[in-house]
């Protein structure tokens, strides 16, 4: 079986579907169902059941099919292992990422790389919600929050606590809220979490941890949230390190020190945990000292708070 044959077969897998697989690879999607056909016919075996709805791998078709994965990151490695006197990276890169943190900081990382490796295509996909990166083809994932257990690499990048923040012209028009109850009666902006506009927030203060009923004006993904923040439309719960820019520029200033929200972890998640091309580790590495080093400004931020 040639290396292309079985990377339609793998794509096929990881994607659950051969008319996204085809996509992927831009091909036909009766190109990818004529390479399935040809390797059953060939193995002797039925490497997917089928139904009008779902595709999922038979227990023969696992075994091959993990076979398949296991030549193919031989394969790739050996490319690498091959190349890995020339500096210059090829290929394609696919990363995602939320809004707010693709447009305040992996926007300007992303273009650098690009400018440094200009045989290189850095695709570079916006959403709050959460891609499948088997299914959508990531490369490399910005996530936030605590992962599921799963066979994706996952490499933690920073740690930081939510915090209430609002912009000095909202606090000059609607004062400050004394304590958690007052804060239930100023103007709130929210972040939409799975199609959900959240109605409360579970906040900590002194240790004891407590959900505030909202009265929300706006409800939008983080991009929105801060910039709603930013133009003084209400008080908003940010990650200190999606923040930390307009809290430098006095653009917003800091609402109840006491309460917060514990800190999240930020992780990059990468599709295999046995083989990472060149080009990923590469980008990898970008984002990590990025990352690195506004967490630095965070940390001496919130210091500075204490």
């Amino acid at each position: 079986m040639k290396t292309r044959e079985m990377e339609v077969l793998v794509r096929v897998v990881d994607t659950g579907s051969m008319t996204r697989a085809a996509r992927q690879l831009d091909v036909t999607p009766a190109a990818v169902s004529g390479v399935v056909a040809r390797a059953e016919a060939t193995l002797g075996v039925r490497l997917f059941e089928r139904t009008t709805r779902t595709l999922h791998p038979t227990d023969e078709g696992l075994v091959i099919l993990e076979g398949c994965r296991d030549v193919l990151d031989r394969w790739r490695r050996a490319l690498d292992d091959a190349r890995g006197h020339r500096s210059e990276l090829v290929g394609t890169v696919h990363l995602t990422a939320p809004a707010d943190t693709t447009y305040d900081l992996l926007d300007e990382v992303v273009v650098a790389f690009a400018a440094e490796h200009p045989r290189l295509r850095v695709v570079l996909h916006v959403s709050d919600a959460i891609q499948h990166v088997h299914r959508d083809a990531i490369d490399l994932a910005i996530r936030y929050g605590p992962l599921p257990d799963s066979t994706l690499m996952v490499r933690k990048l920073v740690e930081a606590p939510g915090i209430l923040v609002a912009a000095p012209s909202y606090l000059e028009t609607h004062g400050a809220p004394a304590d958690l109850s007052a804060l239930g009666e100023h103007r709130c902006v929210t972040l939409l979490r799975a199609g959900v506009a959240p109605s409360s927030w579970e906040l900590h203060q002194n240790g004891d941890a407590r959900r505030v009923p909202l009265r929300s004006a706006l409800c939008g993904n983080g991009y929105l949230a801060r910039r709603w923040a930013v133009a003084g439309r209400g008080i908003a719960l940010k990650n200190v390190f999606d923040v930390i820019d307009d809290l430098d520029a006095g653009r917003l200033v800091r609402v109840l020190p006491s309460v917060a929200r514990p800190a999240v972890a930020i992780h990059a998640v990468f599709p295999s945990r046995r083989f990472l091309p060149a080009r990923v580790r590469a980008l990898g590495e970008a984002v990590g000292r990025c990352f690195g080093e506004r967490a630095s400004r965070c940390t001496a931020w919130l210091d500075a708070q204490a």
